[in-house]
């Protein structure tokens, strides 16, 4: 079989696939932790997206428990790959394709925005709530520089830990025109 021009999307831009990748992002969670997170989606649909999740290598399962006859599994995510479109499978998208993730993007994160502020806990954590758009002037050799060093800044940030809060970090970068 052919591979994909565009595996990253086969994937992720699936709405169920998406959310489940959201609720993972930075933990380390349990399918029970995901039905109670996401009600609204059966658990057999729930097993099966987590499942092709798991076989396209962006979920790992990194515990297993017996309980009751059958098996829990914990679930991690690795933050470095989920969401990275490398340069040769963003040429393969269509400008649909690009639509289309970048507005379920968009649309996840006006979700979790509206979860923070009705959850009534917004007040006692502003200070991790933040939203701004910047103009950088970078070529190409400073762009691939900023991201590395960008990653490098977050990467001690990434592992759960102990009395320390989950806050998402949501970024786009767009050419201006």
């Amino acid at each position: 079989m052919e591979e994909s021009p565009t595996p990253v999307l086969d994937v992720l831009l699936h709405p169920i696939r998406w959310r489940i990748v959201q609720r993972v992002l930075g933990r380390e969670v349990t399918t029970t932790d995901l039905k109670r997170d996401l009600p609204d989606v059966p658990a057999t649909t729930l097993y099966r997206h987590v499942a092709a999740l798991i076989d396209a290598g962006y979920l790992t399962v990194v515990r297993e428990r017996k309980i009751r006859g059958t098996t829990e599994r914990t679930l991690s995510l690795d933050q470095t790959k989920v969401g990275r479109i490398d340069e040769r499978e963003a040429r393969a998208m269509t400008p649909d394709q690009h639509r289309q993730a970048f507005l379920m993007m968009l649309t996840r994160l006006a979700a979790d925005f509206d979860r923070v502020v009705e959850s009534g806990d917004l007040y006692p954590r502003i200070h991790q709530l933040g939203y701004s758009q910047l103009a950088l002037y970078l070529s190409s050799d400073d762009m691939a520089a900023f991201r590395s060093g960008f990653a490098e800044l977050i990467e001690p940030y990434l592992a759960e830990s102990p009395g320390k809060d989950r806050v998402v970090l949501s970024m786009f970068s767009l050419p201006d025109s």
